[in-house]
């Protein structure tokens, strides 16, 4: 990870576990040691990068600790458990779950077998997809940080003059810094993962992979077989309980780029069924800072399918939502608070209209604004009331004011299901 996004890790290590805390500190590390890495290749030393690669399959990029011939401690990632590990572990080696294995695939694909990184043709950003040399399906999707949109190296021209990763604010996305996408990828998918996958995020990590002949930091995701896009299907091949998992997966992210081109749609699994499965990608827009959530984007908004009552188990899975526990994710890999206390409000909004017995159409009318986006949305209008009376965004009297208003907000709205939030 890029060195603004360390700092910003090692102010929260107050809130993190040791395992998290450890891990930091080796990545913060690991730097020096990619560089001898990179160097060994170059100079087409054999024997060095056959002594490290082996170790790469378990704790890239903890390249740090490899040194001291100690025993890795987990990632912010590798702590998320799986019900189904890869293959038999110790009781003092962490289980492998999707997002882990998956770094290791790729990198060991990149590194050691001549997998080819191909840039996409469409896009604002430098999106590239593994290949692997022995055949042309792909295992995997890279978004180096430094390609992002705006971001110094992005492929396309998309580039803010003199921007630094991770410290710049966005020139065209406000609430977001330039070249922070990879860590909101990561934190999707921590997020949904911590909930038994419920909204179906596909695993995604963090990864240095060489991009013509330049290491880079970025995410990187497994790559998902698909048969098209929502934007390519009518909304009414789409069930109701997939969406209600997209939907509740945005509404807890502040999701400000959830269009149907970023919904990819798989066959049927069964014949007796019409309804595709839904994967949801691209959330390198998710999470900003709080004093900007004037860019909500629901595609899912306008479809009939979030007008429909939530089943017992979404019910169930939003009730069951941490938010002390997602806050200390999310700190974990260097979000700041400002993207933390978004989730915590939003998450908030979500638990108690569910509780209420709203639908996800009522909750996601209060985050998005209407029409043409030039009047501020309800919940825009109820963190600047909140913000009045408690002036410090990150004290804990601003989040107790934030739930009763919350409350007051439940309590005068309209439980029509379909009506305008105008009303509030």
């Amino acid at each position: 990870m890029c060195a603004a996004y360390v700092s910003a890790l090692n102010k929260s290590t107050t809130s993190t576990s040791s395992a998290t805390t450890a891990w930091l500190i080796s990545y913060k590390g690991g730097k020096r040691r990619s560089a001898a890495l990179v160097a060994a290749f170059q100079a087409k030393k054999t024997s060095l990068a056959l002594q490290l690669l082996p170790k790469l399959l378990l704790k890239q990029p903890n390249f740090a600790v490899w040194l001291k011939g100690t025993t890795c401690s987990p990632s912010p990632v590798d702590l998320v458990a799986t019900s189904t590990p890869l293959t038999p572990c110790e009781s003092t080696v962490v289980p492998v779950n999707p997002a882990t294995a998956l770094r290791a695939l790729v990198t060991t694909a990149v590194v050691q077998q001549n997998a080819s990184l191909e840039l996409t043709a469409d896009g604002c950003g430098g999106v590239y997809i593994v290949y692997p040399s022995t055949s042309r399906a792909p295992l995997a999707v890279f978004k180096p940080m430094d390609e992002e949109y705006m971001a110094p190296q992005n492929p396309r021209g998309y580039r803010c003059p003199g921007a630094i990763i991770g410290e710049t604010a966005h020139p065209v996305k406000k609430g977001f810094l330039v070249g922070d996408g990879a860590a909101r990828e990561v934190a999707a998918y921590l997020l949904d993962a911590a909930y038994d996958h419920f909204s179906g995020v596909p695993a995604t990590h963090f990864v240095s992979l060489p991009v013509g002949g330049t290491w880079k930091d970025g995410s990187v995701q497994a790559y998902v077989t698909s048969e098209s896009s929502a934007e390519d299907i009518g909304t009414l091949r789409f069930g109701v309980v997939d969406v209600h998992k997209i939907a509740i997966l945005d509404l807890r992210l502040f999701n400000t780029d959830r269009h149907a081109g970023n919904i990819l749609l798989q066959t049927p699994s069964s014949p007796l069924s019409s309804a595709y499965a839904m994967v949801p990608i691209d959330h390198g827009l998710c999470l900003p800072s709080v004093e900007h959530l004037d860019a909500a984007t629901f595609e899912w908004l306008h479809w009939p399918q979030a007008k429909f009552p939530l089943n017992p188990e979404a019910a169930a899975h939003v009730a069951s939502l941490d938010i002390d526990q997602d806050a200390a994710t999310l700190r974990a890999i260097g979000l700041p608070e400002t993207s933390v206390l978004t989730m915590q409000i939003c998450t908030k909004l979500l638990q108690k209209g569910v509780e209420n017995g709203f639908t996800l159409y009522d909750v996601g009318a209060v985050m998005e604004r209407e029409g043409c986006g030039n009047l501020p949305s309800k919940l825009e209008m109820l963190v600047a009331g909140v913000k009045e009376s408690v002036q410090d965004m990150s004290s804990p009297g601003f989040l107790v004011e934030v739930d009763d208003a919350i409350d007051a907000l439940w309590e005068a709205a309209d439980k029509c299901r379909g009506r305008s939030m105008s009303v509030l």
